[in-house]
């Protein structure tokens, strides 16, 4: 692992100078742990934006009857005997579906960041399995 020193006043043009000597991947280390630190900063009370951040988590899917109506839509349009309107409608909840995902992924990194572990890891201590495609 490569060594940097740092004086105890910090001029940032210096720190990056010698940060910009670290091989990449001990960068990107570098750089994972430093956002997380910067998201434990940010946080004053972890606790409550854990408990934020899962509640939020739970609004980011499509409402039951959203997620039925693209079901059937679905089906519809891989049995070839969706119509015009249908396939905008399905369309549509793609794109719903595709918002809250992104934003489900956002919530479940800085969750993971905030408990200091990978996403495969909080994923599965939340009982979470990959999305697959469709």
């Amino acid at each position: 692992m490569a060594k940097i020193q740092i004086q105890s006043e910090i001029d940032t043009q210096s720190l990056l100078a010698s940060v910009s000597q670290i091989p990449v991947n001990e960068l990107e280390y570098f750089v994972r742990e430093l956002n997380a630190l910067i998201i434990r900063r940010k946080t004053d009370n972890q606790e409550y934006r854990e408990r934020t951040l899962l509640s939020k988590l739970n609004q980011t899917v499509l409402p039951k009857n959203k997620a039925q109506r693209y079901i059937k839509l679905h089906l519809k349009l891989e049995a070839e005997t969706i119509s015009e309107s249908e396939y905008e409608e399905f369309m549509d909840l793609v794109t719903q579906d595709e918002t809250l995902r992104n934003e489900r992924v956002k919530y479940l990194i800085e969750l993971a960041q905030l408990r200091a572990i990978t996403l495969p890891q909080l994923m599965s201590s939340l009982g979470l399995n990959a999305a697959t495609n469709g």
